[in-house]
């Protein structure tokens, strides 16, 4: 499964650092853990089934390899979402193998349907690929052995995932599949994309509901585990579904983000400054950032809001405004001609809280703050106002 990244967050911590790939870290989430511990006990049953005469222990120890190789599949799937993203020259920020499966997330978009088709139907490609290995392997293999046991299992897992990602919902490869198909009939990737969150979100309460009838209701622990099951899928393809909602209305919006609509008015204030004194000129002059200058006037520095309000207000006159800056980096001085998908990217791949923006010689014009941008999405969410652009592609 592929999906972009959070776009009015960092992303979280992703948890242990396996590799990288072609330079894209592969992490494994503590929550596969748990995953682990559930297949394992459920294969422990299935392989003395498989392998009369087995000792409990043992098929404990098979189900643990099971679970493993099977996470090992998980992996490969991702790598093929990921080898093909950078074959097109797409950037790869992570993979993160965690409760439910995987994920890889790239930044930016398809330039097109056919981009959008390709990455999307890479990984199920493998999946199935590695079911027909896993099934040609347990042909071969003695019968009522440990090595078909785990290859019939292996084989019949890998399956069951590659059909249950092509189901046409997003946040499921076969939703961005679909996403895809649309795209190409009505050159608009934001359409597609409503057409397969929605069909996802079916699917999510179509599945809560097999989930709650599929199983006898005589037989407790069965029905219970199914419920359970049942129940996290459908909540993972929900919010997946609503998650890619946000992010094509989002950016479907940037392109007619302005600029100069959240720019701060600032003030321009020497290194030396305490606190007390440059919070007071800026509340006379109305200005809502402040820019650490040097003697020529050359913005040298931004003072930051979460350092202003950590220092205790009888500190403040005793504080210089360089105390409470950011040097200014390359990545945290903006262009005035910046348009709103640069301004978005440029934020999210530094991360930082505020910025200059300047004019063509160099000279400050004011600060632009993440919590602003951050806040313009967050009214985009709750009400969908906020410049419109309906962006649209030509089918390749």
């Amino acid at each position: 499964m592929v999906r972009p990244p959070r776009q009015d967050r960092p992303p979280p911590a992703a948890g242990l650092l396996l590799g990288r790939f072609f330079g894209v870290p592969v992490y494994l989430s503590p929550s596969w853990f748990v995953i682990a511990a559930i297949v394992t006990f459920s294969y422990t049953d299935e392989v003395g089934l498989l392998v009369p005469g087995i000792d409990r222990a043992t098929a404990a120890m098979v189900g643990l390899g099971i679970a493993v190789l099977f996470a090992v599949s998980l992996l490969a799937h991702e790598l093929g979402h990921v080898a093909t993203c950078l074959g097109l020259g797409l950037r790869v920020r992570r993979v993160v193998i965690f409760l439910l499966g995987g994920v890889s997330e790239i930044e930016g978009e398809p330039r097109g349907p056919a981009e959008e088709y390709l990455v999307a139907v890479a990984g199920p490609l493998v999946t199935l690929l590695l079911a027909g290995v896993f099934t040609a392997g347990a042909m071969t293999a003695p019968g009522h052995t440990i090595a078909r046991a785990m290859l019939t299992i292996l084989a019949v897992s890998n399956l069951i995932v590659a059909v249950f990602n092509l189901l046409p919902g997003l946040p499921l490869d076969g939703g961005q599949l679909l996403r895809s198909g649309v795209w190409r009939l009505t050159g608009s990737r934001l359409a597609g994309t409503r057409a397969a969150a929605w069909t996802g979100r079916a699917l999510a309460v179509l599945i809560m509901v097999t989930g709650m009838f599929a199983v006898p209701a005589g037989n407790l622990v069965a029905a219970t585990g199914s419920l359970l099951l049942a129940s996290l899928l459908a909540v993972f393809i929900w919010v997946g579904a609503g998650q890619a909602l946000i992010a094509a209305t989002i950016s479907d919006r940037l392109p007619q983000l302005r600029l100069a609509d959240l720019i701060r008015p600032s003030l321009q204030v020497p290194a030396d400054l305490p606190i007390s004194e440059a919070l007071r000129r800026a509340w006379q002059a109305r200005a809502q950032g402040l820019i650490v200058v040097d003697g020529t006037g050359r913005p040298t520095a931004v003072v930051s809001e979460a350092r202003v309000m950590a220092v205790p207000e009888q500190r403040r006159p005793w504080t210089s405004v360089a105390e409470v800056s950011h040097h200014l980096r390359d990545e945290l001085v903006i262009p005035h001609t910046l348009s709103g998908p640069e301004l978005f990217e440029r934020m999210r791949a530094s991360q930082a809280m505020e910025y200059v923006v300047t004019d063509p010689a160099g000279q400050a014009i004011g600060v632009v703050t993440a919590n602003d941008l951050a806040r313009l999405m967050q009214q985009w969410r709750a009400a969908g106002g906020g410049p419109r652009h309906d962006t649209t592609g030509a089918p390749r």
